[in-house]
């Protein structure tokens, strides 16, 4: 007899059962609740929507209830329960707040005990959610949830409803449909939300391989740093190896440095537009599905939806990756995971070249330094001077030989990143104090930098520009000369300075003496310069100024790396 009771009210719920699964089975198509669920309502407003999603759908579950008596056998728990195992504590907590409340305010025999049941289940839910790892097979879990919360609800309501034979008779008639229908609910939404996971697995899996693919044909390119060459290999590869693109943009910060594409390429502005100013500014993506969310479109462009991925060298934004297609909201969760990984992996790749470009300069500068200051010339020069003052001033001639001792003990030992300026200035006062005893009274060097510049700077840095100054400025010049050396902290920077009043250059041979060439027997300007903005970038400055016969001004402008202590012991 009871077991014909239950029949119809199986029935009941079943058909509420199964509008609610097909509702969350559109919805786990959309783009917005497939990022909430994967992300496992990361964000506070992630959790918020989760459990007003689920809040509401317990309120629908309620009103496809079954009335049984006083009360009503409905799926109000699937939803809170989903709604905790999915999102945590927050979010179920949240959805059986607001379930709850609607309970309560039915005015049915069972409002207090279902109210406190359904906020209860949320919460005991979500304990169990934060506990799970996501996407990873909850169903079985989901089940054994679903039938020990849907008893504990049983029990709420026989402690504190009443009268207690009410309460039992409503039990004894609604306990096995909403113990059959409800758990198996519970295990039919978890398994829709799991095959979102599995849907995303693939979307990355194949994503990740591409990248991967996109990225071994890229790396050659990029060894060069982010320059309009290396951009439009890049973009051409992009372009070649994801199918059904309009086209490919690559960025820095001030200009489009590459376009390819095919209908797009007549339409695409030569400017930074807001969508991609947007993501320099904030480093995230950003995603424009119409031609209204593009912004820069006119009436007549093929151009229909773009993203944009920002490429970084560590924090800092240098650029950005853009992909665009024809068809308005045609970009893919495949193409978003694909930009996305490829502006990381593109990223680390930059800072690998940016790496070892420097090093690269930096082993350059030390084996010049090496090959010019240990070439037969220029030790034939000093150890002639040394003999000159070994037959008059012995003293003079063994203090020379100690800076030379010195001066070739610091070329050859290999610097590992930035030394501090006291010991630049130390290196260039031994190759000074050589270079004066050949000019004897015509070259005079003027130090003036303060201990309180003393901070980081790359190594051999200051030394080839002095060099530069003496050989090519003073040494043509009869009566010599002098060469100035000033350092000063301005803000968060410093400004070294190197000045000589000697023959002086045309603006051709300042644009001559700044390109590399590696025939060269030394260092160079041009190593001192590509080693500084390989390092610093745009945050360096370097300035040359020279007038024919009136000589030559360096100016270097270094962000402060840091202070070094006890400046006075460094200049013992």
């Amino acid at each position: 007899m009871i077991f014909a009771k239950w029949v119809p009210i199986l029935n009941e719920l079943f058909i509420a059962l199964s509008v609610m699964l097909i509702l969350v089975f559109g919805l786990s198509k959309t783009a917005m609740f497939r990022r909430i669920v994967i992300n496992k309502g990361t964000s506070l407003s992630e959790k918020f929507a989760l459990a007003v999603f689920f809040g509401l759908s317990g309120i629908l579950g309620t009103y496809m209830g079954v009335s049984v008596g006083d009360g009503f056998a409905n799926t109000q728990a699937v939803n809170v329960i989903v709604a905790g195992l999915v999102g945590g504590k927050v979010a179920g907590l949240g959805a059986g707040v607001i379930a709850g409340l609607h309970q309560y305010y039915l005015d049915d025999f069972s409002d207090m005990g279902s109210a406190i049941a359904t906020i209860v289940q949320g919460l005991l839910a979500g304990i169990v959610g934060n506990k799970l790892a996501p996407g990873k097979d909850k169903w079985a879990c989901a089940l054994v949830v679903g039938i020990v919360l849907e008893a504990l609800h049983m029990i709420l309501l026989l402690v504190i409803n009443g009268p207690f034979d009410q309460g039992l008779l409503f039990i004894a008639n609604t306990a096995l449909p909403m113990l059959v229908i409800n758990p198996l609910g519970i295990v039919a939404l978890i398994a829709i939300l799991e095959s979102v996971f599995r849907e995303q697995e693939l979307i990355e899996g194949s994503a990740a391989r591409l990248v991967l693919q996109i990225a071994s044909n890229t790396i050659t390119h990029l060894r060069k740093g982010l320059n309009r060459e290396s951009a439009e290999k890049t973009a051409q590869i992009i372009f070649d190896m994801v199918p059904d693109l309009a086209g490919v943009a690559v960025t820095n910060r001030t200009e489009v440095l590459a376009f390819t594409g095919r209908e797009a390429e007549h339409h695409f502005p030569e400017i930074i537009t807001r969508n991609i100013q947007y993501s320099l500014e904030t480093g995230e993506s950003v995603l424009a599905q119409t031609h209204r969310e593009i912004g820069f479109i006119s009436p007549d462009s093929p151009i229909g939806s773009k993203i944009v991925a920002a490429l970084k060298d560590k924090d800092d934004v240098i650029g950005t990756i853009v992909i665009f297609k024809l068809e308005e909201r045609s970009i893919t969760p495949f193409e978003v995971e694909l930009i996305n990984g490829l502006a990381q992996l593109i990223s680390t790749q930059l800072e690998v070249s940016k790496s070892e470009h420097q090093s690269a300069l930096l082993a350059l500068a030390e084996i010049k330094a090496l090959q010019a200051q240990i070439n037969p010339h220029f030790l034939f020069n000093a150890l002639n001077t040394i003999r000159y003052y070994c037959r008059k001033q012995p003293e003079t001639a063994r203090e020379l030989l100690v800076h030379l001792g010195k001066y070739y003990r610091e070329n050859i030992v290999a610097h590992d990143g930035l030394v501090d300026l006291a010991t630049e200035m130390k290196h260039i006062r031994d190759y000074v104090v050589i270079e004066t005893a050949r000019f004897q009274d015509k070259l005079q060097v003027i130090y003036d930098v303060p201990d309180e510049c003393n901070c980081l700077v790359p190594p051999l840095i200051l030394q080839p520009i002095v060099e530069n100054a003496i050989k090519h400025g003073l040494y043509p010049k009869r009566d010599g000369g002098t060469v100035t050396i000033l350092g000063r902290l301005w803000e968060d920077k410093i400004v070294l300075t190197i000045e000589d009043n000697g023959v002086g250059m045309t603006p051709a041979q300042i644009s001559e003496v700044l390109k590399p060439d590696p025939t060269r027997n030394n260092i160079g300007l041009s190593n001192v310069y590509s080693r500084l903005k390989s390092l610093y970038g745009e945050e360096c400055g370097f300035l040359i100024e020279s007038e024919t016969a009136k000589g030559t001004r360096v100016t270097i402008t270094l962000p402060v790396e840091g202070e070094i202590p006890d400046v006075k012991n460094n200049h013992s």
